[in-house]
């Protein structure tokens, strides 16, 4: 009894080790063969793709409403993608891969749904979005189009929603017709500063320009500029002499040979959804030439360029003389020229 009694505070550290042992192996032990979760996540992002942005414009009812969206392969191998394209109000709806970034697209890929792209790992591609909106659809209509890619192998999937309002009473004509698009896949929130499509359209009086964005422009630190070569002289940017200047601030600047100056006209804007829209009175507007040239750029307030998008030219004749919405035929007498080099500026977030 006494060797026992003397055991046994020994055999209950003993056992009492075990356990201790035992407990910290055992997660190791009904672990095994199961990776970490990290592994499943970082498994699981090789299959992503990425669409951006969300974007909302008006129309008149009848028209068709452009959208420029932008689809990433983020996987490091080349994979298919199986495109759909949804009117949560029936609409009939069209996508396109712009291929040039001039123009309203050159490769339909919807319809039929269920299309498929293959992309290069890393690659980023222009998708245009074209929602018709019926003749007869009521005024105040807000129709959601949700576009979707979704990886054919694995099924995971990424989406955008273009939401278009259908409006009686706007200033423009929906005739838009696209100058070209930015291929540049859009920055990160907060603030995105981006030109995605520059678009324009006349009504035989005004001429109007359509500057979607990649989020609702700010009107209050940014301001907004269309620039337009339309004859001799000018400030030169680039490749081009700009004569006229429409501001997001109101006013219809000349270019006096030394510097802007308020030409006693005004310019107007609007912003709609994503998108802001120019326009200025084609009487207030000298055209001397045969070419017209454009160009888009945002700066700060203080005069920081933060993103342009162009130059583009069109025929005079397309923009002056005859309005668009009345022969839409006219439509293939332009010519667009996009500078390849398009460049960007973009600060850090502020």
């Amino acid at each position: 009894m006494n060797f026992s009694a003397k055991l046994l505070p020994l055999l209950i550290i003993v056992a009492f080790s075990s356990t201790i042992v035992f407990s910290f192996y055992l997660p190791l032990i009904t672990k095994q063969g199961k990776p970490p979760i990290y592994y499943a996540m970082a498994a699981q992002g090789q299959n992503i793709v990425d669409l951006e942005p969300d974007q909302s414009f008006s129309g008149a009812a009848g028209s068709i409403i452009e959208y420029n969206i932008y689809i990433e392969n983020k996987r490091q191998s080349a994979t298919s993608y199986k495109l759909s394209a949804l009117s949560d109000k029936g609409y009939f709806v069209e996508v396109w891969r712009d291929t040039d970034q001039i123009g309203s697209g050159d490769l339909q890929l919807i319809p039929p749904q269920g299309s498929i792209i293959t992309m290069r790992p890393g690659e980023i591609a222009t998708l245009i979005v074209k929602v018709i909106i019926p003749s007869d659809a009521p005024d105040g209509t807000v129709d959601n189009t949700i576009i979707e890619a979704a990886n054919a192998a694995s099924g995971a999937s990424d989406s955008v929603t273009v939401t278009t309002t259908v409006d009686f009473d706007l200033p423009y004509p929906s005739n838009w017709i696209q100058l070209g698009s930015d291929p540049t896949f859009p920055i990160p929130p907060p603030e995105r500063i981006d030109v995605k499509a520059f678009y324009y359209t006349n009504n035989g009086t005004h001429v109007f320009f359509r500057m979607a964005q990649a989020e609702m422009p700010n009107t209050q630190a940014f301001l907004y500029s269309v620039y337009l070569d339309t004859k001799a002289g000018g400030q030169q940017i680039d490749s081009y002499n700009y004569d006229y200047l429409l501001s997001s601030d109101g006013i219809l600047y000349e270019w006096s040979g030394t510097n802007w100056i308020n030409s006693g006209y005004p310019t107007h804007r609007q912003v709609y959804g994503t998108a802001i829209v120019h326009w200025a009175d084609l009487d207030n507007l000298s055209m001397d030439t045969q070419e017209i040239h454009f160009l888009a750029r945002i700066t700060t307030k203080g005069g920081v360029l933060k993103d342009k998008l162009g130059p583009f030219s069109i025929l005079k004749s397309s923009i002056s003389e005859i309005p668009l919405i009345l022969i839409p035929i006219l439509s293939f007498s332009i010519y667009f020229i996009i500078s390849r080099g398009t460049e960007k500026w973009r600060t850090s977030p502020r």
